[in-house]
């Protein structure tokens, strides 16, 4: 049996993501409180790969005054990641003997795929991916999808929880679903 690739974006679909998690831990009340570079800093260069771990963390100090640690600041950005999307965790862990290969397909950090992986119960059935932070680029990019297609070929199913992002993988030529739920997923895929 040839295994049907899926897609799989992380954030939302296979687990919860809670950045206000993030910001009361680094002491901010809300999202408008944080500085736009701070913003920019983690979520456009941290995530495209364009710095290191280190660089992110050294950034963040300098552009908030922030004393806390690296270890402090690691786990404060980590709060984000949350608990598994409910029915995911065992759906995912179930593809491969319903001739599925379950591939990630995210905008996410090296720094939050190492969380995701020690928080997602199903991750070893997951493993690999399309991360912006190795290919240099955001969904809806066109080299997020052309990497996913070198290395995975156009995957028969794609599930994201974000209407534009599935809008632009199907302007692309992909099967993409906006996820709503474990069920719904099941259903679909039949």
């Amino acid at each position: 049996m040839t295994e049907k690739v899926i897609a799989l974006d992380i954030g939302n679909v296979c687990i919860g993501i809670h950045p206000e998690r993030c910001f009361g831990a680094l002491g901010f009340r809300s999202l408008a409180d944080i500085p736009r570079e701070v913003l920019f800093l983690a979520g456009e260069r941290f995530e495209r790969g364009e710095i290191s771990e280190a660089e992110f963390l050294d950034g963040f100090r300098r552009l908030t005054g922030s004393a806390l640690s690296d270890a402090e600041l690691r786990r404060a950005f980590c709060a984000i990641i949350g608990e598994p999307v409910s029915g995911m965790a065992e759906l995912v862990s179930g593809l491969a003997g319903r001739g599925y290969r379950p591939v990630f397909f995210s905008d996410t950090s090296v720094t939050h795929m190492e969380e995701l992986r020690r928080k997602f119960p199903a991750a070893s059935a997951v493993p690999d991916g399309i991360y912006s932070y190795r290919v240099h680029a955001k969904k809806p990019e066109l080299p997020m999808f052309e990497a996913f297609e070198a290395r995975f070929g156009v995957p028969a199913f794609y599930f994201d929880d974000r209407a534009e992002l599935i809008e632009g993988a199907r302007k692309h030529g992909w099967n993409a679903h906006r996820f709503v739920s474990a069920e719904e997923v099941d259903k679909i895929l039949g």
